[in-house]
């Protein structure tokens, strides 16, 4: 068990993260080797008072995704791009349920994302631009977990087929 001592502010098996307001804020460096709950004791003592109270924490999921925009470029139309990858990583201490990844416009692809990402673990999806028309494409990639929705804007340009090609 370790103490720490701010301005008359214990904490047990915690750390000190900032000071707010003159209002300590406190996160745990407690890293559970399971998914239970955390249990703690934060202790605070004051001129006037001395104060236990029971902490719970639980591990939790993280999720980070990168890059948050894809430029394709031009793409001849009906044909399909090399593809450019978006990582999905879970940064926390717990398992991260993936619940859905949708593509919207005219972008395909295919990810090697689980069901539940480990802890520290990443899953890549690979998306390629394939334009229907020529003109401008804009469109989403989705990645629903139970952190929220995240987001990748997706951009290109569908351009014409040259008559000499056509040959």
């Amino acid at each position: 068990m370790r103490v720490l001592d701010f301005a008359n502010f214990w904490i047990w098996g915690g750390t000190l993260m900032e000071k707010t307001n003159d209002c300590p804020t406190v996160r745990t460096d407690v890293k559970p080797s399971t998914c239970l709950a955390l249990l703690a004791t934060l202790i605070v003592a004051t001129t006037l008072a001395f104060f236990a109270l029971p902490a719970v924490g639980q591990s939790i999921s993280v999720a980070a995704v990168g890059p948050t925009h894809l430029d394709f470029g031009h793409q001849i139309s009906a044909t399909q791009s090399k593809p450019l990858t978006v990582i999905l990583s879970n940064a926390g201490s717990d398992s991260l349920p993936v619940s859905q990844i949708l593509l919207s416009g005219d972008f395909v692809g295919t990810h090697d994302c689980p069901n539940l990402l480990p802890p520290g673990k990443e899953c890549s999806i690979w998306v390629s631009f394939k334009p229907t028309t020529e003109g401008p494409h804009a469109g989403l990639l989705t990645i629903a977990d139970e952190t929220g929705t995240h987001r990748v804007v997706l951009a290109g340009t569908g351009t014409p087929v040259l008559e000499a090609s056509r040959k």
